[in-house]
């Protein structure tokens, strides 16, 4: 595999990852908590997760054997740590799913004219989608690029339609009570750790420094197109704006626009589903020694199930998975990168003197903190 081919396979990799279903919930969270304040936990959530894929590829190099962010805590801070990972893992794939499957009801409602309520929709969705995990696993990768594809397309050709009727001044200063709304679905939508592994597998534990350029490019480039998608949102529907993003478009670009929107907003959020649902199949067999069909069973149940008992909130599904589970893996990398720096000198490279990882520590480790007791405790 040539140079070019590696950049472009790694690259597109990360992109594909990061940019996701977890979009359409930008521009109604920039809404309610205000621009300036989405700003900041904007750039707080670029900077860090940039900085923890960066720190994640350097524990990968520094490891002769390949593994995934459980293997990788179990190697290097004991069983324990393995395990609270795995779990984190799990974890968050559930409340991912969970929104995709409720975001997937939503769109479904809007493109049959609302002539199927969403609940029932979403159903179909769980079914409809579980029912692809479980046919060819090999082909979930095609699928998902696809999809990637016509994603990105859709937002430039969004941003065209919708530039001349956009003005960020909509927006507004916010709800004061929202301030701190956008964080975990800002640190859902920028996470991509899970595709560093097999990023960096493509350059074969070599050239890192190229490879460090790959990982900025792929944190980057999704910062441009969720840019350009809640300013296109935003900008259009004000405070108007839908918590799926699309259906507030309809009295200013009308149904046409709507429909392609809820119809590629779909495809998003079914390709993430089953990306998911492939990851966790695969979870459940090779590190909890499931079947096939036992692997399959659990992905496929237990969001309709979690659905069925009232989880029914998408943005509350994404903050969640969001704030606990990438803030989980988040404080995992942190700790993993100190413990390989107490180790080996050699890891440091430049970035970030160990002050400011605890900084990051501790940033994570508050943010899983308020996102538990929201949850436990808000009504």
């Amino acid at each position: 595999m040539g140079a070019h081919t590696k950049v472009y396979s790694g690259l597109g990799l990360l992109v594909g990852t990061v940019v996701g279903a977890g979009m359409f919930a930008l521009p109604y969270v920039v809404v309610r908590a205000g621009l300036w304040w989405s700003v900041f936990h904007l750039v707080f959530t670029f900077g860090v997760l940039t900085t923890l894929h960066l720190l994640y590829s350097e524990v990968i190099f520094a490891t002769p054997k390949k593994h995934r962010l459980p293997g990788y805590a179990r190697l290097y801070l004991g069983n324990v740590f393995g395990r609270v990972s795995l779990g984190s893992a799990v974890i968050g794939f559930y409340g991912a799913m969970l929104a995709y499957g409720i975001l997937g009801g939503i769109f479904l409602e809007r493109i049959l004219g609302g002539a199927v309520s969403a609940g029932s929709l979403s159903a179909l969705f769980f079914m409809c989608a579980g029912a692809v995990v479980a046919v060819n696993l090999m082909r979930v990768g095609e699928i998902d690029f696809v999809l990637s594809v016509a994603l990105i397309l859709f937002v430039g050709v969004l941003f065209l339609l919708a530039f001349p009727h956009a003005d960020i001044a909509r927006v507004g200063s916010g709800d004061p009570s929202a301030w701190f709304f956008p964080y975990g679905i800002f640190l859902f939508a920028f996470a991509g750790a899970s595709a560093i592994p097999d990023a960096a597998d493509v350059f074969r534990h070599n050239n890192k420094k190229l490879f460090r350029k790959i990982v900025i490019g792929g944190t980057v480039i999704p910062l441009v197109i969720y840019l350009l998608f809640i300013y296109t949102v935003a900008g259009v529907s004000g405070a108007a704006t839908s918590q799926d993003a699309i259906s507030g478009l309809l009295p200013y670009l009308g149904s046409g626009a709507v429909f392609l929107g809820a119809l590629i907003g779909l495809c998003a959020v079914f390709r993430s589903y089953i990306s998911m649902g492939a990851d966790l199949r695969n979870i459940y067999r090779y590190y909890y020694g499931c079947d096939d069909f036992v692997s399959w069973l659990l992905v496929m149940a237990v969001p309709p199930i979690l659905y069925y008992f009232g989880m029914n909130d998408f943005l509350g599904a994404i903050g969640l998975a969001g704030g606990v589970a990438i803030g989980i893996d988040g404080i995992t990398i942190v700790l993993l990168t100190l413990a390989l720096r107490h180790k080996r000198s050699n890891i440091q490279n430049g970035l970030g003197a160990n002050w400011v990882l605890w900084i990051i520590l501790a940033a994570l480790l508050a943010g899983v903190v308020r996102e538990l007791w929201f949850s436990i405790f808000s009504v």
